[in-house]
Protein backbone atom coordinates (compact mmCIF):
# COMPACT_ATOMS: atom_id res chain seq x y z
CA UNK A 1 0.00 0.00 0.00
CA UNK A 2 1.39 3.38 -1.01
CA UNK A 3 -0.26 6.67 -0.16
CA UNK A 4 0.94 9.84 -1.87
CA UNK A 5 0.02 13.32 -0.75
CA UNK A 6 0.28 16.43 -2.88
CA UNK A 7 3.55 18.32 -3.01
CA UNK A 8 3.83 21.60 -1.13
CA UNK A 9 6.00 24.46 -2.40
CA UNK A 10 7.50 26.92 0.08
CA UNK A 11 9.73 29.90 -0.71
CA UNK A 12 11.82 31.78 1.84
CA UNK A 13 14.69 34.24 1.31
CA UNK A 14 17.79 33.52 3.39
CA UNK A 15 20.98 35.28 4.19
CA UNK A 16 24.34 33.48 4.07
CA UNK A 17 24.20 29.69 3.61
CA UNK A 18 21.09 27.83 2.35
CA UNK A 19 18.87 26.28 4.99
CA UNK A 20 19.72 22.64 4.36
CA UNK A 21 23.38 23.21 3.56
CA UNK A 22 24.17 25.14 6.70
CA UNK A 23 24.90 22.04 8.90
CA UNK A 24 27.12 20.51 6.23
CA UNK A 25 29.17 23.67 5.82
CA UNK A 26 30.86 22.82 9.10
CA UNK A 27 32.26 19.51 7.86
CA UNK A 28 36.02 19.58 8.21
CA UNK A 29 35.86 22.48 10.70
CA UNK A 30 34.24 20.92 13.77
CA UNK A 31 32.91 17.43 14.56
CA UNK A 32 29.44 17.04 13.11
CA UNK A 33 26.71 15.00 14.74
CA UNK A 34 23.79 14.48 12.37
CA UNK A 35 20.29 14.86 13.68
CA UNK A 36 19.53 11.17 13.25
CA UNK A 37 22.51 9.96 15.27
CA UNK A 38 21.94 8.76 18.83
CA UNK A 39 21.04 11.72 21.10
CA UNK A 40 23.62 12.69 23.71
CA UNK A 41 21.06 12.28 26.48
CA UNK A 42 20.64 8.60 25.57
CA UNK A 43 24.37 7.84 25.37
CA UNK A 44 24.53 6.48 28.91
CA UNK A 45 21.87 3.89 28.03
CA UNK A 46 24.36 2.29 25.65
CA UNK A 47 27.33 2.13 28.01
CA UNK A 48 28.31 -1.33 29.22
CA UNK A 49 29.97 -0.02 32.39
CA UNK A 50 31.55 -2.56 34.69
CA UNK A 51 29.49 -5.31 33.02
CA UNK A 52 31.43 -4.95 29.75
CA UNK A 53 34.59 -6.85 30.64
CA UNK A 54 32.55 -9.68 32.17
CA UNK A 55 30.46 -9.99 28.99
CA UNK A 56 33.63 -10.20 26.86
CA UNK A 57 35.10 -12.92 29.06
CA UNK A 58 31.84 -14.90 29.01
CA UNK A 59 31.32 -14.58 25.25
CA UNK A 60 34.96 -14.91 24.18
CA UNK A 61 36.84 -17.12 26.66
CA UNK A 62 40.02 -16.91 24.54
CA UNK A 63 40.07 -13.09 24.54
CA UNK A 64 43.21 -11.47 25.95
CA UNK A 65 43.14 -8.01 27.54
CA UNK A 66 45.96 -6.08 25.83
CA UNK A 67 45.31 -2.77 27.57
CA UNK A 68 42.73 -1.24 29.84
CA UNK A 69 39.29 -2.20 28.47
CA UNK A 70 40.72 -3.43 25.13
CA UNK A 71 40.69 -7.13 24.20
CA UNK A 72 42.08 -9.19 21.30
CA UNK A 73 40.49 -12.40 20.05
CA UNK A 74 41.06 -14.30 16.78
CA UNK A 75 42.69 -11.29 15.14
CA UNK A 76 39.92 -8.86 16.10
CA UNK A 77 39.93 -6.00 18.59
CA UNK A 78 37.11 -5.48 21.09
CA UNK A 79 36.83 -2.13 22.88
CA UNK A 80 34.90 -1.79 26.11
CA UNK A 81 34.54 1.97 26.39
CA UNK A 82 33.21 3.99 29.30
CA UNK A 83 31.61 6.29 26.74
CA UNK A 84 30.49 4.35 23.66
CA UNK A 85 28.90 7.52 22.27
CA UNK A 86 32.39 8.84 21.49
CA UNK A 87 33.53 5.72 19.64
CA UNK A 88 31.30 3.81 17.18
CA UNK A 89 33.80 0.92 17.35
CA UNK A 90 33.18 0.29 21.06
CA UNK A 91 30.76 -2.21 22.58
CA UNK A 92 27.28 -1.01 23.48
CA UNK A 93 24.82 -2.53 25.94
CA UNK A 94 21.14 -1.84 26.62
CA UNK A 95 18.72 -3.48 29.04
CA UNK A 96 15.78 -4.62 26.91
CA UNK A 97 12.72 -2.78 28.31
CA UNK A 98 10.31 -5.42 27.00
CA UNK A 99 12.31 -8.11 28.82
CA UNK A 100 14.40 -6.39 31.51
CA UNK A 101 15.88 -9.71 32.62
CA UNK A 102 17.85 -9.58 29.35
CA UNK A 103 20.53 -7.14 28.16
CA UNK A 104 21.26 -6.50 24.49
CA UNK A 105 24.92 -6.20 23.50
CA UNK A 106 26.55 -5.18 20.21
CA UNK A 107 30.23 -6.14 19.92
CA UNK A 108 32.27 -4.61 17.07
CA UNK A 109 34.98 -7.12 16.09
CA UNK A 110 37.39 -4.84 14.24
CA UNK A 111 40.20 -6.45 12.26
CA UNK A 112 41.54 -3.25 10.67
CA UNK A 113 41.16 0.40 11.62
CA UNK A 114 42.76 3.31 9.77
CA UNK A 115 42.07 6.76 8.33
CA UNK A 116 41.30 5.13 4.96
CA UNK A 117 38.64 2.80 6.30
CA UNK A 118 37.86 -0.01 8.69
CA UNK A 119 37.11 -3.71 8.46
CA UNK A 120 35.29 -6.04 10.80
CA UNK A 121 32.12 -7.83 11.83
CA UNK A 122 29.50 -7.04 14.45
CA UNK A 123 28.21 -9.68 16.85
CA UNK A 124 24.90 -9.29 18.64
CA UNK A 125 24.56 -10.91 22.05
CA UNK A 126 21.61 -11.36 24.36
CA UNK A 127 22.83 -11.89 27.92
CA UNK A 128 21.28 -12.28 31.35
CA UNK A 129 21.05 -8.91 33.06
CA UNK A 130 21.87 -10.55 36.38
CA UNK A 131 25.08 -12.47 35.63
CA UNK A 132 25.99 -11.55 32.00
CA UNK A 133 25.74 -15.17 30.85
CA UNK A 134 25.26 -15.37 27.08
CA UNK A 135 21.81 -16.60 26.00
CA UNK A 136 21.82 -15.92 22.22
CA UNK A 137 24.29 -14.58 19.68
CA UNK A 138 24.30 -13.67 16.00
CA UNK A 139 27.32 -12.56 13.98
CA UNK A 140 26.76 -9.98 11.21
CA UNK A 141 29.67 -10.23 8.75
CA UNK A 142 31.31 -7.04 7.47
CA UNK A 143 28.92 -4.72 9.29
CA UNK A 144 31.88 -2.75 10.72
CA UNK A 145 33.53 -2.39 7.30
CA UNK A 146 33.49 1.15 5.88
CA UNK A 147 35.57 3.47 3.71
CA UNK A 148 34.46 6.74 2.06
CA UNK A 149 31.23 6.53 4.04
CA UNK A 150 32.27 5.94 7.62
CA UNK A 151 30.24 4.58 10.53
CA UNK A 152 29.40 7.48 12.83
CA UNK A 153 27.25 5.64 15.39
CA UNK A 154 25.63 2.33 16.33
CA UNK A 155 22.66 2.25 18.69
CA UNK A 156 19.92 -0.09 19.87
CA UNK A 157 16.31 0.76 19.13
CA UNK A 158 14.13 -0.73 21.85
CA UNK A 159 10.78 0.69 20.78
CA UNK A 160 7.97 -1.84 21.17
CA UNK A 161 8.10 -3.70 17.86
CA UNK A 162 5.36 -6.16 18.89
CA UNK A 163 5.20 -8.83 16.19
CA UNK A 164 2.59 -10.96 17.96
CA UNK A 165 1.47 -11.64 21.54
CA UNK A 166 4.60 -12.54 23.49
CA UNK A 167 6.88 -11.84 20.50
CA UNK A 168 8.74 -8.53 20.42
CA UNK A 169 11.61 -7.48 18.21
CA UNK A 170 14.40 -5.01 18.92
CA UNK A 171 16.27 -2.81 16.49
CA UNK A 172 19.84 -1.88 15.64
CA UNK A 173 20.50 1.48 13.99
CA UNK A 174 23.72 2.10 12.07
CA UNK A 175 24.54 5.63 10.93
CA UNK A 176 26.91 6.39 8.05
CA UNK A 177 28.37 9.75 7.17
CA UNK A 178 30.39 11.14 4.29
CA UNK A 179 33.24 13.61 4.58
CA UNK A 180 32.78 15.51 1.30
CA UNK A 181 31.83 19.15 1.80
CA UNK A 182 30.43 19.77 -1.71
CA UNK A 183 28.57 16.43 -1.70
CA UNK A 184 27.29 15.98 1.88
CA UNK A 185 25.79 12.62 2.78
CA UNK A 186 24.37 11.00 5.90
CA UNK A 187 22.22 7.91 6.37
CA UNK A 188 20.80 5.73 9.13
CA UNK A 189 19.61 2.17 8.55
CA UNK A 190 17.53 -0.05 10.83
CA UNK A 191 17.58 -3.82 11.31
CA UNK A 192 15.12 -5.74 13.49
CA UNK A 193 15.80 -8.99 15.35
CA UNK A 194 13.80 -11.36 17.53
CA UNK A 195 14.28 -14.47 19.62
CA UNK A 196 12.37 -17.19 17.75
CA UNK A 197 10.43 -20.20 19.04
CA UNK A 198 13.66 -22.25 19.12
CA UNK A 199 15.36 -19.62 21.30
CA UNK A 200 17.58 -18.46 18.42
CA UNK A 201 18.38 -14.83 17.65
CA UNK A 202 17.16 -14.22 14.08
CA UNK A 203 16.78 -11.17 11.80
CA UNK A 204 13.27 -10.20 10.70
CA UNK A 205 13.87 -6.85 8.95
CA UNK A 206 17.07 -5.94 7.14
CA UNK A 207 18.66 -2.65 6.23
CA UNK A 208 15.73 -0.26 5.84
CA UNK A 209 16.83 3.39 5.53
CA UNK A 210 15.05 5.40 8.23
CA UNK A 211 16.84 8.70 7.64
CA UNK A 212 18.94 10.16 4.86
CA UNK A 213 20.43 13.52 3.98
CA UNK A 214 22.33 14.16 0.77
CA UNK A 215 23.03 16.93 -1.65
CA UNK A 216 25.36 18.77 -3.96
CA UNK A 217 26.29 22.46 -3.73
CA UNK A 218 29.01 24.96 -4.62
CA UNK A 219 29.96 25.36 -0.88
CA UNK A 220 28.70 28.94 -1.04
CA UNK A 221 24.98 28.87 -1.84
CA UNK A 222 23.82 27.20 -5.06
CA UNK A 223 22.84 23.57 -4.67
CA UNK A 224 20.18 20.92 -4.26
CA UNK A 225 19.56 18.90 -1.12
CA UNK A 226 17.31 15.95 -0.24
CA UNK A 227 16.12 14.86 3.20
CA UNK A 228 14.04 11.76 3.97
CA UNK A 229 12.76 10.49 7.33
CA UNK A 230 10.80 7.31 7.92
CA UNK A 231 8.99 6.11 11.05
CA UNK A 232 7.82 2.54 11.68
CA UNK A 233 4.69 1.41 13.49
CA UNK A 234 3.08 -1.99 13.98
CA UNK A 235 -0.38 -2.73 12.57
CA UNK A 236 -2.66 -5.80 12.69
CA UNK A 237 -2.28 -8.08 9.69
CA UNK A 238 -5.36 -9.28 7.84
CA UNK A 239 -3.97 -12.66 6.80
CA UNK A 240 -0.92 -13.30 8.94
CA UNK A 241 -0.30 -14.04 12.60
CA UNK A 242 2.63 -11.61 12.52
CA UNK A 243 1.81 -7.89 12.47
CA UNK A 244 2.45 -5.68 9.46
CA UNK A 245 4.87 -2.76 9.63
CA UNK A 246 3.58 0.60 8.44
CA UNK A 247 6.33 2.93 7.21
CA UNK A 248 5.44 6.63 7.13
CA UNK A 249 7.81 8.70 5.02
CA UNK A 250 8.35 12.44 4.80
CA UNK A 251 10.74 13.95 2.27
CA UNK A 252 11.95 17.44 1.46
CA UNK A 253 13.93 18.76 -1.50
CA UNK A 254 15.58 22.15 -1.09
CA UNK A 255 16.98 24.07 -4.06
CA UNK A 256 19.18 27.02 -3.10
CA UNK A 257 20.00 29.84 -5.51
CA UNK A 258 21.90 33.14 -5.08
CA UNK A 259 19.68 36.21 -4.79
CA UNK A 260 20.26 39.90 -4.57
CA UNK A 261 22.65 41.45 -2.06
CA UNK A 262 24.22 38.10 -1.18
CA UNK A 263 20.97 36.51 -0.04
CA UNK A 264 20.55 32.78 -0.59
CA UNK A 265 17.01 31.82 -1.56
CA UNK A 266 15.68 28.37 -0.64
CA UNK A 267 12.84 26.74 -2.54
CA UNK A 268 11.49 23.70 -0.72
CA UNK A 269 9.23 20.92 -2.00
CA UNK A 270 7.80 18.52 0.58
CA UNK A 271 5.93 15.28 0.17
CA UNK A 272 4.91 12.13 2.03
CA UNK A 273 4.28 8.46 1.37
CA UNK A 274 3.14 5.41 3.33
CA UNK A 275 4.22 1.80 2.82
CA UNK A 276 2.96 -1.43 4.37
CA UNK A 277 5.46 -4.25 4.89
CA UNK A 278 4.08 -7.76 5.35
CA UNK A 279 5.79 -10.68 7.05
CA UNK A 280 6.69 -13.37 4.52
CA UNK A 281 8.16 -16.75 5.54
CA UNK A 282 10.84 -15.60 7.99
CA UNK A 283 10.91 -11.83 7.69
CA UNK A 284 9.68 -8.58 6.18
CA UNK A 285 10.55 -7.80 2.59
CA UNK A 286 11.90 -4.27 2.22
CA UNK A 287 11.04 -2.58 -1.09
CA UNK A 288 14.10 -1.72 -3.15
CA UNK A 289 13.58 2.02 -2.82
CA UNK A 290 13.60 1.84 0.98
CA UNK A 291 16.71 -0.28 1.49
CA UNK A 292 20.33 0.80 1.48
CA UNK A 293 22.15 0.51 -1.83
CA UNK A 294 25.87 -0.22 -1.56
Amino acid sequence: MIEHHGDLDMHSPRQSLPFFARPFALIGLIPLVLAFDIPMALAAQNDCGSQGATIVKNAYPAAQETSDQVFEVDGATIKVSASAYDDPHAMICRVWPSRPELTLVAVPLVTRQSDDGNEGDLELLVVNSSDSAVRQRLRLPHLMTDDALYISSIAFDTARYRLAPGKTAFGLRVSLQGSSRPNPFGETTLRLFRIDDKERLTPVLDNIVVSSNQGEWDTNCAGEFHNTDRTLSMAPSAGNAIADIVVDETSTTTISTPGKDGACIDTKTAGSNSYRLRYEASGYRVPEGLSRTE
